[in-house]
């Protein structure tokens, strides 16, 4: 990889996956959300792409499955992006960094370089992650629970009588049937648990990304919506790598 190519930077989740070209500069408009590596490779295929840099938390065997398939498309290096003790000035808190999913530390990195501390960054997405950042930079520590529909889902398979297929628009409000029930309480149960951590460190500057970002922010949380913030730490991330490896 140089720092002239374009990069494919990749966020694979738990669901879904997003992609986005970069280059050295910033990020570029292209990009999208595949739900499998079939559609990735056709969205991509035609685009001018020189390396891979990918963010993955859906583990070992369908992060291997995806590079082989994109390098079947092309033949271009790729690089898996890792949790670092340190990394652009960032300290994570973890005492074996390792450990730490790699879709939070990104996070922090793109919002910690782009905005200072200190941070509250709310990743909302199939788990609902809260990270704080102090003023220097380093990682005090966090928070993860299920997404919305995780708690759905739990429900509806490990209850008998509760079966609800999805939930309904987000609110909060009483329900009036099992499916409103569950949906209000998945809501809330979300809403409250972050609007507590916010309420706890008011002094930290809260970011919110993630696919159900929008939903919590419609209910009243108060957030500024950053949904750039893991492409643009996996950006940074990449160039540092490069950097690192400069004779």
């Amino acid at each position: 990889m140089t720092h002239s190519s374009l990069f494919l930077l990749l966020d694979v989740g738990n669901s879904a996956i997003k992609w986005r070209l970069g280059d050295a500069a910033s990020l570029l408009e292209a990009g999208g959300e595949c739900d499998g590596q079939a559609a990735l490779c056709k969205a991509v295929a035609g685009l001018d792409w020189g390396c891979v840099a990918v963010a993955s938390v859906a583990g070992d065997a369908i992060d291997e499955a995806l590079v082989g398939a994109l390098q079947s498309v092309r033949d271009a290096p790729c690089w898996r992006a890792q949790p670092q003790r340190e990394c652009l000035g960032l300290t994570n808190g973890y005492p074996d960094p390792g450990t730490m999913g790699v879709d939070r530390w990104v996070a922090m990195i793109g919002a910690w370089r782009e905005l200072g501390g200190p941070l509250c960054i709310i990743d909302a997405g199939t788990a609902t992650t809260v990270d704080l950042v102090n003023q220097d930079g380093r990682h005090e520590g966090g928070f993860i629970l299920p997404g919305a529909d995780l708690m759905r889902h739990a429900l509806s398979s490990g209850t008998g009588r509760i079966r609800v297929a999805a939930l309904s628009a987000s609110g909060m409000r009483p329900g009036t049937s099992t499916q409103e029930c569950v949906s209000a309480g998945a809501w809330r149960a979300t809403f409250g648990a972050v609007q507590s951590v916010l309420s706890d460190f008011p002094q930290h500057r809260a970011v919110i990304t993630g696919g159900n970002a929008s939903h919590l922010l419609s209910l009243g949380l108060v957030a500024e919506y950053r949904p750039n913030v893991v492409m643009e730490g996996l950006r940074l991330s990449v160039i540092q790598q490069l950097d690192d490896r400069a004779p």
